[in-house]
Order: C-alpha cells, then structure tokens, then sequence
C-alpha cells in the first residue's frame, strides 16, 4: 500500500513539472520526460522491493506464531497430562487413605473390645470372694492306705469349702488356689500322705524320724473349676503309720 501511494505521487510530480514554456524544444521536453520516467520506474522497482521485504518480514513472523503456537499447544497437552495422571495419583492415594482408615478404625474396635473384654475380666476377679480355710486335728491318728485325713477342728472357713465331715475342700469359684499342710509324727512312725485333686496326686510327702518327734510341710498351687474337690489322703497306712494329733497345726 506504501509503495502504491509512492508511485502515485511520483506521477503526480511528473504531471505537475511538464513543460509550460512554448519555447522549450520537444526534444528537451522528451528527455526530461524520459529521464522522469526512468526514475519512476528505479522508484517503483524499489517500493517493490520494499514491499517484498517487508512482505519477508512478515512471513517470518507469521512462521515463528506458528512456531509458537505449536510449542504452547503442545506445552499446553502436557499440562493436560500431567493434571490427569496428578488427578489418577490423587484418588489412588484417597481410596488408600479410606482403607487405612477402615483398617485403623477396625484396629480401634479390636483393641477396644479387648480392653473390655479384660476389664470385665479383671471385675469379675476383683468381684471375686475371698475364700480360704483353716483345720486342724485330725480326726484318728492310726492310717490306712487310702483313708482320708478328716480335719476336725474347723477355725476358719471363709466361703464354706471345707467340709469337716468329709475333710474335701470343694472350690465355690473358678480360681487360682494355694494349699498348706503341715503334719507331726511319733518318733519311729510314718506318715506317707498326699494332697490329692479329683483323684490326682499333686504333692506326696514322706514323715518320719527314729527318735524324735517330728513335723514337715507341703504345699501345692491349683487350678480349681467351680465344684472341683480337693483333699489330704495316706498313700500307704499300717501299725507304723500314726499322726501326732496333738501337735498337728
């Protein structure tokens, strides 16, 4: 458009500078003329060659747009995937979250039916009775083999398990119990005896001393289930097997 509006003033100045002088030669007149078109056309030779450079120039600019334009699109997909494969990683790491979460809260209520499982425990210990006996003075002091050792004197019974008529403790609760037994015997006699559980032997013991009176102990730990019985018995009686009834604790 530049160059267009160039050679149009170009003719103008041509038209405008023809001779007005009658006297001027028409020879003179047609060089001048000629010389003026020869620069018009150097003129428009150049406006074209403007108007290409610039047209160059602009072609450029249009292919680094382009250029451009690609490189943004191709930036702008790669944003595009990576926001997906971030929202992928993102409802990965929520649904693994939500598991955890199911998994600690199911851990939370195992726990916590454990604790409370060993806290009713622990109240039915503490509720409990206390039981334990004390009995003393066996009822004869000749053994035979099997016979059990009745008790006689009852000084304590807290739970009622001992019975003096029978000389069988018979556990009330289920629970851990200690039994003590202390015998005295005659110089030269014996007393082999046991604490036996529901016909198990749990501890025997042997007294005996040539010329002195003598007294021994033994003690065995039980489990007892509520009505389990547990008494004293001769393992082995006869004229030699006597129990020092006075003694006896």
């Amino acid at each position: 458009m530049t160059g267009i509006l160039q050679l149009l003033l170009l003719v103008s100045m041509t038209k405008a500078s023809e001779p007005s002088c009658p006297a001027c030669s028409k020879y003179d007149y047609e060089e001048k003329l000629l010389e003026r078109m020869i620069r018009m056309e150097f003129a428009y030779e150049k406006v074209l060659k403007e108007n290409k450079d610039v047209s160059k120039t602009v072609e450029q600019d249009l292919t680094r747009i382009k250029e451009e334009n690609e490189r943004l699109y191709a930036t702008v997909q790669t944003l595009k995937d990576q926001q997906e494969q971030a929202e992928r990683r993102l409802f990965s790491l929520m649904e693994e979250v939500e598991r955890n979460q199911s998994s600690t809260l199911e851990k939370i209520v195992s726990d916590a039916n454990k604790t409370i499982a060993a806290f009713n425990d622990m109240k039915d210990q503490i509720a409990t009775p206390l039981v334990y006996f004390h009995a003393r003075s066996p009822q004869t002091a000749s053994l035979s083999t099997g016979e059990v050792i009745v008790y006689k004197s009852v000084e304590t019974n807290q739970g009622n398990g001992y019975s003096s008529t029978t000389g069988k403790f018979t556990a009330q609760v289920r629970g851990l119990y200690f039994f003590f037994k202390h015998t005295c015997t005659l110089p030269t006699t014996y007393a082999l005896l046991q604490i036996v559980k529901e016909g198990s032997v749990l501890i025997a013991s042997n007294h005996y001393d040539k010329d002195h009176y003598t007294c021994t102990s033994s003690q065995a730990f039980v489990q007892l289930d509520a009505g389990e019985t547990i008494w004293v018995q001769c393992s082995s009686g006869g004229s030699s097997k006597q129990l020092y009834e006075d003694s006896l604790r």
